[in-house]
């Protein structure tokens, strides 16, 4: 297949690269040329005159075993666990269709979505590439019992990690913190949950089967904790200070903030009102830490925690608008939703931009999304692996 006199989007610098040639031989990028080639062999060209192609998008917190409705716990318990796993067929192709070509999802009901990564995989669905957990690692009585895994002490925890490898898990989530929607009781935003040395000894032991740790991290104790004892990723982050932004730069790490999800909960009447009471006392804390993160060079990835209460499947281009509106450019939230996605996966090898010998995953678009981050809705076509998933109109 080639793309013919497409605009590039080059998410490095922020430039756009006028008429190019993108040449997808069966999943890859061969080839990006200033002028169509010489085909060699029989293949589909598209005119892409006018149109913009960007890599596909990388939405690092999904739980696509939710429903995105008022309770998706409830949800789940309703209708049992199998009518969930089809329902969660359904979310990976609508989360497809919105240009995400890649999701790491953090937390499923009885390692729900380690089968459906294969699925996918295997192509007997259509889906972006699931990065999974599975079943998340948390202290006895933690954040997340419908689908975490209890342990305490250092035998416990390596088993716990050691039963998320051999199950297939590629990341290990934890939970570092309590949280807004959890437990409705027994749990606060502003305490640490599992202990620094218990982190430590849950990284260790992930690292050396090469498996990245993302960590449930809202209050500041337990940021710290995440910090200082080798989690690679921190999802949400409330109580983020300066100090802890510069020792996260310093160490390479990435901020997954969720912005949007939390306002979605605290604007949510119909929603659990211990959830909603919660998120209200800390969405504007949240959203200042974001702007002072942003100042400090913090690398920032863009999750959306899609399947949470009132946040559809899809929504990562709410959270993108969402960190635009709190002062990031477009070409950073860009950015955010592809090379830094790529590089908190450890895959920026293969994905997060358009470059020979990378997947061929590409969002083409009728507008520049860096000049307007909506452009991200104006979708023309969705290509994964090479194939056109989807195409509007």
């Amino acid at each position: 297949m080639i793309l013919n006199n497409v605009i590039l989007v080059d998410v490095a610098s922020g430039r756009l690269i006028e008429k190019c040639a993108i040449t997808i031989t069966e999943d890859c990028i061969t080839a990006i040329s200033p002028k169509k080639p010489a085909q060699k062999e029989k293949g589909e060209v598209i005119d892409c005159a006018g149109l913009y192609a960007m890599p596909g998008l990388i939405d690092l917190h999904t739980h696509l075993i939710w429903s995105g409705g008022h309770d998706p716990v409830d949800t789940v318990d309703r209708e049992g666990l199998q009518v969930s796993l089809l329902r969660a067929a359904s979310n990976a192709r609508t989360t497809l269709r919105n240009g995400i070509t890649c999701v790491r999802d953090l937390g499923s009901n009885e390692d729900a979505t380690l089968y459906l990564a294969t699925a996918v995989e295997h192509g007997y669905i259509p889906g972006p590439r699931i990065i999974s957990c599975g079943c998340t690692i948390i202290m006895t009585g933690g954040h997340d019992p419908f689908w975490g895994r209890e342990a305490d002490g250092e035998a416990e925890l390596v088993k716990a990690v050691r039963d998320q490898v051999q199950k297939g898990a590629r990341v290990i989530k934890i939970s570092a913190t309590g949280g807004v929607y959890g437990r409705r009781e027994g749990e606060s935003v502003e305490s640490a949950e599992l202990t620094g040395e218990e982190i430590r000894v849950i990284c260790s032991e992930a690292h050396r089967f090469g498996l990245k740790v993302a960590a449930h991290a809202i209050s500041e104790d337990g940021i710290w904790n995440c910090i200082e004892n080798g989690v690679d990723t921190i999802e949400h982050g409330h109580f983020m200070t300066e100090a802890a932004t510069g020792a996260m730069k310093q160490k390479s790490m990435t901020w997954v903030p969720t912005l949007h999800v939390y306002r979605q909960i605290a604007a949510g009447e119909d929603l659990p009102a211990y959830a909603v009471r919660k998120a209200r006392k800390i969405v504007d804390i949240h959203s200042q830490a974001f702007k002072d993160g942003m100042k400090a060079g913090v690398q920032i990835g863009a999750g959306s925690d899609a399947g949470s209460p009132n946040t559809p499947h899809g929504s990562l281009l709410n959270e993108l608008e969402t960190m635009v509106e709190c002062g990031c450019p477009p070409e950073g939230a860009v950015r955010a939703a592809t090379l830094n996605g790529a590089h908190a996966l450890g895959l920026e090898k293969e994905i997060g931009s358009l470059e020979n010998g990378k997947k061929a995953d590409i969002l083409i678009l009728h507008q520049n999304p860096l000049e307007n981050i909506a452009n991200l809705r104006k979708i023309y076509c969705v290509i994964k692996d090479g194939v056109i998933q989807h195409r509007r109109g």
